[in-house]
């Protein structure tokens, strides 16, 4: 039986690709479920807000979704990689759970926190080679009630359609924009002046999130004026140097 791996990331990618998986077929779904509008999700479109990614944000991820549902066709298993920390992922399974919930088929799925029960394994990207042939050997075969129960998750994130979803204690909740404004200017404060990459590593450690989205959030508290940039990076924002007001 042919396997489609299904990964966030490009560093999860890269690793499977050098791994014993890589006989699998492996597809790099990189879609940021996690904010932005998904009022067109049915279209497989997703809006992300202008500042996040730079460009019109109508995101399209069809061209996944035919690779995924020409699986199914095939008749192959489908295995995902996640865990209970990895909101990006998580996210991915439940949207695949969504479109699935009707088709029989074999769909698996890895969590990387159970390689060792600790919060080591947040992602499957920071495992290596071995780890992740190790952790293919923990999955689990999601069930037709377990399909029908993520399917009704996605569906009620969809219907409350907010400006962000996290995942907290391997729960997803709908919340604004703002919900991490706190976290961030506390641990400015700690840290003083510091450069805006510095302060997105430690944040990081806290609450993994790819580093534009703290990006984005810190530049709305800029511009809300809750913090200052002291030296200007005109080349990369990342190498600003900013502080509490």
């Amino acid at each position: 039986m042919k396997i489609l791996e299904i990964v966030f990331g490009n560093s999860c990618y890269m690793t499977m690709k050098n791994s014993s998986l890589r006989s699998n077929d492996i597809l790099l779904c990189n879609l940021l479920l996690n904010v932005g509008d998904l009022s067109k999700v049915e279209e497989y479109k997703i809006d992300l807000p202008d500042e996040l990614c730079n460009e019109i944000g109508n995101y399209s991820f069809e061209k996944e979704i035919l690779i995924i549902k020409k699986a199914i066709t095939r008749k192959d298993k489908i295995r995902i990689w996640t865990s209970h920390y990895n909101v990006y992922s998580y996210l991915i399974m439940l949207y695949i759970c969504n479109i699935l919930k009707n088709i029989e088929c074999d769909l698996y799925v890895t969590y990387s926190d159970e390689y060792d029960n600790t919060e080591n394994y947040i992602s499957p990207s920071v495992m290596d080679s071995k780890e992740l042939e190790k952790l293919a050997n923990l999955e689990h075969k999601i069930s037709k009630d377990e399909k029908f129960k993520y399917s009704n998750i996605w569906e009620e994130l969809v219907n409350n359609n907010s400006e962000m979803r996290i995942l907290e204690n391997g729960i997803v909740k709908s919340v604004p924009i703002n919900y991490y404004d706190n976290m961030i200017l506390d641990k400015l404060q700690s840290l003083g002046s510091v450069k805006v990459s510095k302060l997105v590593a430690m944040l990081m450690q806290d609450i993994y999130l790819i580093d534009n989205l703290y990006a984005y959030f810190i530049k709305k508290l800029i511009k809300k004026g809750e913090i200052k940039v002291v030296k200007i990076d005109n080349n990369r924002f990342f190498d600003n140097i900013i502080e509490l007001v």
